[in-house]
């Protein structure tokens, strides 16, 4: 756990330790957001590249080795039919799993979504700063808090 979730303020005794006991909650379930939400943006970046390129590669092969390459690799693995035939269906499922990442990224708006989860921890950090220093006043840090609690809305809570 990250040193902000430590408060020395005792819940119900004063209003502006309940702020920083939210303020600091909100902040470490947006840290455990963007952790998670960076590993799997980059597992599906990296898979897009891995198996884009593996599709590249597998199609290439028979392309530039023509048929000795076939004839070589099917009787090299024994196979009862031609190897382009495999290299091509190969090929066909890392393509479709170069095209399933790609689009799981776009359609869940991970990029978008890991950029407002920076932009909220960099906002609550001023608010914890704010209240923690005294130049924030309640009123304005609890307003503050709320805008931040409204922008946090694409965090699913688990």
């Amino acid at each position: 756990m990250s040193a902000f979730t430590e408060v020395t303020a005792q819940p119900g005794k004063d209003p502006r330790g309940d702020l920083l006991l939210w303020i600091r909650a909100k902040r470490a379930k947006v840290e455990i957001y963007l952790a998670g939400a960076a590993a799997r943006r980059r597992r599906l970046l990296n898979l897009t590249i891995i198996a884009g390129t593996f599709a590249a590669a597998l199609t290439a092969a028979p392309a530039f080795g023509g048929k000795p390459l076939a004839d070589w690799l099917t009787t090299t693995l024994g196979l009862s039919a031609p190897s382009w035939r495999l290299l091509c269906a190969l090929a066909a499922v890392c393509s479709i799993a170069a095209t399933i990442a790609t689009q799981l990224l776009k359609s869940h708006n991970v990029e978008e979504h890991l950029a407002r989860a920076q932009d909220l921890q960099a906002r609550l950090e001023v608010v914890d700063v704010g209240v923690m220093s005294g130049k924030l006043d309640y009123s304005r840090a609890a307003d503050e808090y709320e805008a931040c609690i409204k922008a946090a809305s694409f965090i699913q809570e688990r």
